[in-house]
């Protein structure tokens, strides 16, 4: 059986249009480096031709296409305003929101009796919505469409919330990073610690990733950006941390989730790219 790291580079080389997309494909390139070969065999086996990083932004890619209306709520959960955690009793949507969507389509991901191309919907909507969930501004208010309608100049451009947690500051780091996201993806993935990696693979269900998420964006809501200077580079040198550990985590708990349903009898351990000294 080839390695992940034979096969998972010629599943990376891919453009995908724009947490955006930049995001997913860092999300999808650091969960590669953490696949048992036997899961990246698998996945590969699925998808075809197709890339991991198409893969990851298809979700994205389809929202044009009516047919696909179905998926659209799946992206997000909503919460009342002042909420402090997930109540699925109230926030649940009868199903239709992101977390009980990824606990629906990993169940079709690792049942092998499932016809192939359900399998591999599956898997793409597992990708994306595992990187959705880890974004905050995912985890939010209906009343503003989850910062779509919290209108700020970010970086001097006009531009709203929810965009600038997708898009607008993986951007401006990535004009300060040369060779661009995969560059940055690799970056992200060397300098998590063994001990980050064990303790964000602990947390295994969507509902705490959630709730993870919400935190967050209660204090995005707490600490706006400045009313005269909007999203600027105070903005971002603060809540970047914020962003890099939200893809490492969403990267490493993907991994976790693809190995658990694509090599549920792990016949190796996952295949992690070398520390830079």
């Amino acid at each position: 059986m080839r390695s992940a790291s034979c096969v998972l580079p010629l599943l990376l080389a891919a453009y995908c249009l724009a947490w955006g997309g930049d995001g997913h494909r860092i999300v999808g390139t650091i969960a590669s480096s953490d696949l048992t070969p036997a899961a990246a065999a698998a996945m590969r086996e699925l998808l075809g031709d197709e890339t991991l990083a198409d893969a990851c932004c298809w979700a994205d890619e389809v929202r044009s296409d009516r047919s696909y209306d179905w998926l659209k709520p799946l992206h997000y959960i909503n919460v009342p305003l002042g909420a402090t955690a997930l109540d699925m009793s109230r926030d649940g949507a009868k199903g239709e929101q992101v977390v009980d969507a990824i606990a629906r389509f990993r169940k079709v991901l690792a049942d092998p009796s499932q016809p192939k191309e359900k399998r591999r919907e599956a898997l793409r909507l597992v990708l994306h919505f595992v990187g959705d969930i880890h974004q905050p501004l995912h985890v939010s208010y209906a009343v503003d469409l989850g910062g779509n309608r919290l209108s700020v100049v970010s970086f001097g451009a006009k531009s709203n919330m929810h965009r600038v947690w997708d898009t607008d500051l993986i951007r401006r780091k990535l004009q300060d990073t040369k060779g661009g996201w995969a560059t940055l993806s690799a970056d992200l993935r060397q300098s998590i610690t063994d001990q980050q990696r064990e303790t964000w693979r602990a947390v295994t269900e969507p509902r705490a990733w959630a709730d993870e998420s919400l935190s967050i964006t209660r204090r995005l809501y707490r600490e706006p950006p400045d009313a005269n200077e909007g999203v600027n580079d105070a903005y971002w040198q603060a809540w970047m941390p914020v962003v890099n550990e939200r893809l490492q985590m969403a990267g490493v708990r993907l991994a976790a989730v693809l190995n658990a349903a694509l090599d549920p009898k792990p016949e190796s351990k996952p295949t992690a790219a070398p520390r830079q000294p």
